[in-house]
């Protein structure tokens, strides 16, 4: 199925949000989809699955998180609000059904796509890739290196590739993580002292519990060395049915995202919820 791309902006609290709009082709109206990226990369990483999804008759809206691309703003903690500022905008669309729309979030999105769903309650489904759910404790683990840098530069805001990798890489990973952002023209500004205070706050099973029946599905590797499998675990046994548990035995952190037979099963999860 061919479909129609288009680059947009809207507002939220922290200004504007950068973002692009793919409409199948077809008869309106159709099943829509919000997009969430993951810390450090920009509406671009989930393009491929936009434009798949697509090709199954989903519109989706992917953007820009606050502090990245060519989005306003800092990453501080309050990316939930970016992610409802883009619901409103799809569910005004003339050729999007309000009545089926998903949210789809991978790490740091899937964080923010959780606290959205919780509060705005007008989705479908809800997919969480890659899920971190001890981003708490992941938080601790950022804050030597956090302010050793932060120390050197003299603020607890960075921005990032400039001021080299982000916290919590080895060396080599380091380094890698600086090449393919600087390749990839991705950036991140972001307050650490508000963003590492509110994540530290975070208590998913409670998000979990005020979602009720929503479908939900978890997709995730058990090689995934950012956010670990058995922490997402028993956040799936705890959390409400109806749900679903997509497991890889391999992968990484963003396998998810790439081709493959994990990306084809949980969009076509998506396309049989919406549809």
């Amino acid at each position: 199925m061919k479909q129609h791309s288009q680059s947009i902006d809207f507002t939220a609290e922290s200004g504007t949000i950068h973002g692009e709009l793919i409409i199948p082709e077809g008869t309106s109206p159709f099943p829509g989809a919000v997009l969430c990226h993951g810390l450090g990369t920009d509406h671009r990483s989930m393009r491929p699955s936009a434009l798949s999804l697509a090709r199954h008759g989903i519109a989706t809206l992917s953007f820009d998180f606050r502090g990245h691309g060519k989005s306003d703003g800092l990453v501080n903690g309050n990316e939930a609000e970016d992610v409802i500022a883009a619901l409103g905008r799809l569910l005004h669309h003339p050729k999007i059904d309000p009545q089926r729309i998903a949210l789809v979030g991978h790490s740091m999105g899937a964080i923010a796509a959780i606290r959205a769903a919780a509060e705005a309650k007008y989705f479908r489904a809800l997919i969480l890739l890659s899920f971190p759910s001890a981003a708490n404790e992941r938080a601790a683990r950022f804050l030597s290196s956090v302010y050793h840098k932060s120390a050197q530069v003299g603020s607890l805001i960075l921005e990032y590739p400039r001021h080299g990798p982000l916290p919590g890489t080895g060396k080599i990973e380091g380094m890698l993580c600086v090449l393919w952002m600087r390749l990839r023209r991705y950036r991140l500004h972001i307050d650490w002292e508000r963003s590492l205070e509110l994540w530290s706050r975070l208590r998913f099973i409670v998000d979990l519990e005020r979602l009720g029946a929503l479908p939900k599905l978890f997709v995730h590797c058990k090689g995934d060395r950012i956010a670990p499998y058995q922490s997402v675990l028993e956040l799936y046994r705890r959390a409400a049915p109806p749900k679903e548990l997509f497991g890889a035995e391999r992968g990484f952190h963003s396998a998810p995202l790439l081709p493959g037979r994990l990306r084809r099963r949980w969009i076509a999860w998506l396309v049989s919820a919406l549809t």
